[in-house]
């Protein structure tokens, strides 16, 4: 799918436009609410107008569907940017050459690669997970172009990712029943185990000529383990969580969570709901309409043959949320829905789900990370406070849609969305990361990685302070002039916790075009994090900016899983870089991962 450089940012927009909601600051003008046209007049979701970023009167950035749906709707809309490269040359054969079915000689002993085409686009934006019945069985996914536009891809190994193979899910027959036709995009995938071995797979879906959206969640077999999924046939599917084409819904940024207890078969997803109407475009920031964005949670239980449940939002009401009726008046002011960004794990012990995300419902220019915990029989715990999201001092780039957070010396979008892990040795202790820049000059970007955590369960956590400055969370920094982002976490069978993150280089040069790797932090428990360990075979790999049809997206997240092996301090990082080049167009980005024993 090759990718224009105005690509697609699924960036929550919180991307960090993130909002933060600063009451009564609104204008009281009505804006325009601009529902662009599409090819033929057919109308476009309002949520993914290439004006459709929207900020408060006093500057602070709305949530916003996330990169990878706008870099999706963009290459679309540009009828496949592939034509836009002046040379043509996107439109050309690979030009590098294959030694191995499956192009294997593009990875390393060390490195395997997951995606196993060979055709030189674009695989990023990455999520993993083991088989808690069969340590030796990863299933992985990512967003793929390998059809064109972008899909998601996913990928399975049964020999503990040293050889992979991989695939597209049957995700394109459905026809939506409004629109009645199929999809043309899908983007955020994600992969789960349940505690009978079966691998799930979920992505979102939707359409450029029309509002159409959806989320698909489809489950392999335990016998196939990860190697393919069921089908969602053109009519109605017990696999479609949630679909629509009202024109002012959009969903985005979903992910998946698996009971691992041994017998259970349930699964949740957790996603975004963007709204938008024309009652909402108040004041001249908000030209979308944008009324707001509530993180939903479905379930899937094996009763009545299987379905998922009807979503619920999740995202509640608490006394550290305000602003939430600025735009819905009809919403109250204590709702925490400016939201994006949902990370669902489920509590080994006792089946119940605890879920961070981003929230931009506050008073300052300092977002925040929230969480909730939802029991097995549907009632919920109170929303929590999980810790600052300070986004002030990040770097902003203009990558097509006017001001983006970004890692500026790669000229690539990025986010503070929250990820998250349970420690198998104690269920109540919860790890939650994201990136930061609150040790960062104003406007440098020089993210570090926050680690907050709770050992209650999730009621409350240590970076739970409204002060950043005055919180105990950990925070892992870099060296000068070093930028760690878009991290991971994962806690071992035996209490060992890893993150990992990307680390872009210090930059100084005037091409715009700066180089990262890939690379990890672990600490024994109760310990301290250690130094700073090389996860990819190099660490100065080249910006996607340097391929003018891969730049300015290198995914939204990366993410690693531990082994679930008995006593087992193995994990596995997985990630997006770009060794790989073509001649005529430059780095190629591709999937790897590394068996890694924690020290």
């Amino acid at each position: 799918m090759s990718i224009h450089p105005d690509a697609r940012r699924r960036r929550f927009a919180f991307t960090r436009r993130r909002l933060v909601l600063v009451i009564g600051i609104v204008g009281a003008v009505a804006g325009t609410l601009i529902f662009g046209l599409a090819a033929g007049g057919a109308s476009v979701n309002p949520n993914l107008a290439r004006n459709s970023h929207a900020a408060l009167n006093n500057g602070k950035l709305l949530p916003h569907v996330s990169g990878g749906s706008e870099v999706s709707f963009d290459e679309e809309r540009q009828q496949a940017a592939d034509a836009q490269n002046g040379a043509g040359t996107a439109d050309l054969p690979p030009d590098a050459s294959a030694s191995a079915l499956g192009c294997a000689n593009r990875g390393s002993a060390t490195n395997p690669r997951v995606n196993q085409d060979c055709t030189l686009r674009r695989q990023a934006e990455e999520f993993v997970a083991v088989n808690p019945l069969h340590p030796e069985n990863i299933a992985a996914g990512q967003n793929d172009s390998r059809l064109g536009f972008n899909h998601c891809g996913f990928d399975y190994s049964l020999n503990s990712g040293q050889t992979w193979g991989d695939g597209i899910p049957p995700f394109w027959q459905h026809l939506n029943p409004t629109t009645g036709h199929t999809y043309d995009a899908a983007s955020d995938p994600a992969v789960t185990y349940n505690g009978n071995g079966v691998a799930w797979y979920s992505c979102v879906v939707f359409d450029i000529n029309s509002p159409a959206t959806a989320v698909f969640a489809v489950p392999s077999t335990a016998g196939l383990r990860g190697s393919a999924y069921s089908n969602i046939g053109s009519g109605p599917s017990r696999f479609v969580v949630a679909e629509t084409a009202d024109n002012q819904t959009f969903y985005d940024k979903e992910f998946i969570a698996g009971d691992p207890r041994s017998g259970h078969s349930d699964v949740y997803v957790t996603f975004t709901k963007f709204l938008s109407a024309p009652k909402c475009a108040i004041g001249n920031h908000n030209p979308g309409g944008y009324c707001s964005s509530e993180i939903m949670l479905s379930h899937w239980t094996s009763a009545n043959g299987g379905s998922w449940s009807t979503p619920i939002s999740i995202s509640g009401n608490a006394p550290f949320c305000v602003g939430g009726n600025t735009f819905n008046k009809q919403a109250a002011p204590d709702a925490c829905n400016f939201d994006q960004g949902s990370y669902p794990v489920v509590d080994p012990a006792d089946g119940s789900v605890f879920v961070v995300w981003s929230n931009g419902n506050t008073p300052t220019l300092v977002n925040q990370t929230l969480g909730r915990r939802i029991n097995t029989d549907g009632t919920m715990g109170p929303v929590v406070r999980v810790g600052s999201e300070v986004d002030t001092n990040d770097a902003n780039c203009d990558l097509g849609r006017g001001p983006e957070t970004c890692v500026k010396s790669l000229a690539v979008r990025t986010n503070e969305f929250p990820a998250l892990a349970v420690d198998p040795t104690n269920h109540n202790h919860l790890v939650s990361v994201w990136q930061d820049s609150r040790n960062s000059p104003a406007g440098a970007g020089l993210y570090d990685v926050v680690v907050s955590e709770s050992t209650d369960g999730g009621a409350t956590w240590t970076d739970r302070s409204t002060n950043p400055s005055a919180s105990s969370a950990t925070v892992l920094q870099g060296a000068a002039g070093e930028a760690y982002f878009e991290p991971a976490v994962a806690i071992t069978q035996t209490g060992k916790t890893a993150v990992s993150f990307y680390r872009a280089n210090p930059y100084a040069g005037t091409d715009g075009m700066g180089t990262y790797g890939y690379g990890m932090r672990s600490r024994a428990a109760g310990g301290s994090f250690g130094s700073y360990t090389a996860v990819s075979d190099r660490q100065d790999y080249p910006s996607p900016q340097a391929n003018p049809t891969q730049a300015g997206f290198l995914g939204d997240y990366s993410n690693i899983a531990a082994s679930s092996a008995a006593g087992s301090n193995n994990v596995f990082p997985i990630w997006s870089d770009t060794r790989n080049a073509s001649a005529s167009l430059g780095p190629d980005e591709d999937i790897f991962i590394k068996s890694v024993v924690l020290p």
